[in-house]
């Protein structure tokens, strides 16, 4: 008690009391906080659970796309499709089987990878009794009923599978004995692929307990439950629970807690519902955990404040004395600096003493600090104010506006608004912007003169959404009818798809029927003016281009036909046009036979593919917006294809000529240079550069890289090499390089062309 009435006054008395009173006060707010946090965190773990489930669908959905593809690769490989033909023809006894054995090499080098987690991948060629995998071939009772023993997958169940019309099958879970050195037992999940009334099937026996440890977690952790879309359970991780004791879900529920369990659905991108269980032992081991955590935490905390609070109070008391003792000039230690100056300025000063002696030495220094402070506050104001006014010039929409319109009462039409710009019309995309933002203008005016209470604003680059409230089917019809007449006037640069939703009862409705109208103004017509679209229609089947067709087109662009060739187009295109196809729709379908032209002039015009022409014209077929700009745009392309075919016939008949397309046919993979052929032929490098200019019309340099853009479209469509070693092999080191040249050369990325490959094949095939 003494020290502290000796001390009370003192600046380490005071700062000591002021960090033990901050430590009570945290410390009484911590165990507030930690009963508030408790009392929600069991809340916090099923949230935890259900965003673990929704993880885990997501996972599988991936990994089963992954299985998908590797049939449909294994399904279309070359041997067995030649082996199956070879079977159907002559029988076992005249097929080949050294293709057979490709297959099978192929089926193993898949089956052993481990991205994909399968135990085998089985061929069941029904109608030769024939049946391998990655250990070789038997017969389908050997394999089905032996090898792959299970009693609820018998021989006559897997003809059942391949007499179905499904393409793609994935079966319940079971488990198989293996005929193996160890004699095994494995559960294995069959997916089974296949076209309907064909004589062979693809079955991948999936390894689901390792797929589901790596993609849900190990046992103890919980169960997990997969159902198809019929609700048939395809999969359950803890054999000790019964399907019959999984609670029925209703369609807007994600959680149920249920005998002791928190069940949590979700349903993934494949169709497949996933089921996964936590029981609340588990959640009430996790508090319990966690509050003994935080009591600890809390203790040393605690302590360490208070430690921390004694150092603190005399480290920043220290220099205080030591500045008393230097403007005092005094060395008799503590007990002299703790008395007063004086009782006058103790009265009219501050509680703690040292402050009133420094109060009066840096008065000068802090007027000058608030002088400072004040003009830098005047300095920032001003640049804020500035700031926000650039920021609002940017600004087109009144957000607050915005908000009270979506809150208030009352049904409404959303007016969709989808603009195409011509490209040989606006091409700058500052013109474009300009122009949007005179639509907006324009579409908000006769909007609000038509409709009392209406919003008009931009959502994506090109996309203008009007909201009209109150607005009668007179009104509507009127308003419409003005947009039309406007758009059409100006049909030269620009054409617009105008979507018009039912009521939306209210604001939740606005984002689906934004994407509806999205989807409604992809299926317009191609037509050169404004359509009005209320309503979804049936659209046409993709045409399917014969193998017969197609040879056709590559003879006449082989002759340099450009004639013949636009006829053959034109028949494709026109049929589909007349059909009633969409505007996405049509664009799809012209991009494939972009693509299959794209591969025909590469086979015609080896190492000439990235011919600035070729590329600048597929280029414009994508940007096109009638029919008539899509015949334009394919006469284009097909007009100078056939110059350059004609133009390297003429060019053959030199031999330098063709000395130099053979070097370079059989040596692209290699670093290969002018001087480097020019030494090959005897001649100069600049006269050969002239040389080959002249005869071809083409640089060495675009000889050469067309050859290798061709070899690495013809390496990414028939082989699972990745980039980087297709890039190795045409003669790219540098895969920066590559995948710069190839884009430059396809417009698209490897990855993107693979994919596009891919789609368009399973698109023929079917």
């Amino acid at each position: 008690m003494e020290w502290i009435q000796t001390h009370q006054r003192s600046l380490y008395f005071k700062i000591l009391v002021s960090f033990l009173s901050l430590i009570l006060l945290f410390g009484c707010f911590y165990v507030l906080i930690y009963k508030m946090f408790r009392n929600g965190l069991e809340q916090e773990i099923i949230r935890s659970s259900q965003v673990q489930a929704e993880n885990t669908a997501e996972r599988f959905s991936q990994y089963f796309e992954r299985i998908q593809i590797l049939l449909f690769d294994l399904y279309h490989n070359s041997d067995l499709i030649s082996f199956n033909s070879e079977l159907t023809r002559y029988g076992a006894d005249g097929a080949n089987f050294l293709k057979a054995k490709e297959a099978i090499e192929h089926i193993r080098k898949e089956a052993y990878n481990p991205l994909f987690m399968v135990q085998d991948v089985i061929v069941h060629l029904d109608q030769a009794d024939l049946a391998f995998g990655k250990n070789g071939s038997s017969s389908n009772e050997y394999m089905f009923e032996r090898f792959y023993h299970n009693v609820n997958y018998t021989l006559s169940d897997w003809k059942d599978q391949l007499d179905g019309q499904d393409s793609f099958s994935m079966l319940p879970v079971s488990s198989f004995e293996l005929v193996s050195r160890d004699h095994e037992v494995k559960s294995l999940m069959p997916y089974v692929f296949k076209y309907p009334d064909t004589s062979y099937q693809l079955v991948a026996m999936i390894d689901i307990e390792q797929a589901t440890d790596a993609f849900f977690g190990t046992a103890g952790q919980g169960n997990l439950i997969l159902m198809d879309d019929k609700g048939q359970v395809l999969y359950n991780m803890d054999t000790s629970v019964q399907v019959k004791d999984i609670p029925l879900f209703d369609s807007n529920q994600t959680m149920i807690k249920q005998d002791g369990s928190y069940y949590f659905q979700t349903v993934g991108s494949d169709g497949l519902t996933y089921i996964t269980s936590t029981p609340d032992t588990q959640i009430t081991v996790q508090l319990q955990q966690l509050s003994k955590y935080l009591l600890l935490v809390f203790a040393i905390s605690f302590a360490l404040a208070i430690t921390a609070a004694v150092i603190l109070s005399r480290r920043l008391h220290s220099p205080v004395k030591q500045m008393l003792s230097s403007l005092l000039d005094r060395t008799s230690g503590e007990a002299e600096i703790h008395e007063p100056l004086n009782k006058n300025e103790s009265a009219s000063g501050n509680q703690i003493w040292e402050f009133d002696l420094i109060q009066k030495r840096i008065k000068q220094l802090q007027n000058e600090k608030e002088s400072i402070i004040t003009r830098l506050k005047e300095q920032k104001a001003a640049l804020q104010s500035y700031t926000y006014m650039n920021q609002l010039k940017n600004i087109n929409t009144d957000i607050n506006e915005w908000a009270d319109f979506l809150n208030s009462t009352g049904r409404y039409h959303i007016v969709y608004y989808d603009i195409r710009f011509r490209k040989e019309r606006i091409q700058d995309q500052d013109d474009k912007k300009h122009v949007i933002r005179h639509l907006l203008e324009h579409i908000h005016l006769i909007s609000s003169e038509s409709v009392q209470d209406t919003h008009t604003f931009q959502l994506e680059s090109y996309e203008i959404v009007s909201v009209l409230k109150g607005a009668s089917a007179q009104d509507l019809g009127l308003l419409l009818e003005r947009i039309k007449q406007t758009f059409d006037e100006d049909h030269e640069h620009y054409l617009v798809n105008v979507g018009v939703s039912p009521l939306v009862a209210d604001a939740s409705g606005f984002n689906d029927a934004y994407h509806r109208l999205r989807i409604l103004s992809s299926q317009a017509y191609l037509a050169e003016e404004t359509q009005i679209l209320f309503e979804e229609r049936t659209l046409p089947d993709f045409p399917v281009i014969s193998s017969a067709k197609q040879k056709n087109l590559n003879n006449a662009l082989q002759s340099g036909d450009e004639g013949r060739s636009m006829e053959i187009i034109e028949e494709w295109i026109g049929q589909f046009y007349e059909s009633g196809a969409g505007i996405q729709q049509f664009k799809q379908f012209t991009n494939m036979i972009s693509i299959k032209l794209m591969e025909m002039a590469k086979e015609l015009l080896p190492g000439e593919d990235g011919y600035p022409a070729l590329q600048l014209w597929m280029e414009g077929i994508q940007d096109c917006h009638t029919y008539e700009e899509y015949q334009q745009g394919f006469n284009s392309f097909v007009t100078a294809a056939c110059s350059l075919i004609r133009k390297r016939a003429a060019s053959v008949q030199e031999p330098i000529i063709t000395m130099f397309f053979e070097i370079i046919q059989h040596k692209y993979m290699e670093d290969l240079s002018l001087d480097y052929l020019s030494d090959k032929l005897n001649l100069s490098s600049a006269y050969l550069s002239a040389y080959i200019k002249d005869k071809t019309g083409m640089n060495f340099s675009d000889h050469l890289q067309g050859i290798r853009m061709s070899k690495a479209c013809e390496l990414l469509a028939t082989t699972d090499l990745n980039v980087s070693e297709i890039s190795q092999l045409v003669g790219y080191h540098n895969i920066t390089s590559f995948n710069r040249s190839f884009k430059k050369v396809t417009n698209m990325t490897p990855g993107a062309y693979r994919k596009a490959h891919v789609i368009q094949e399973y698109k023929v095939s079917m």
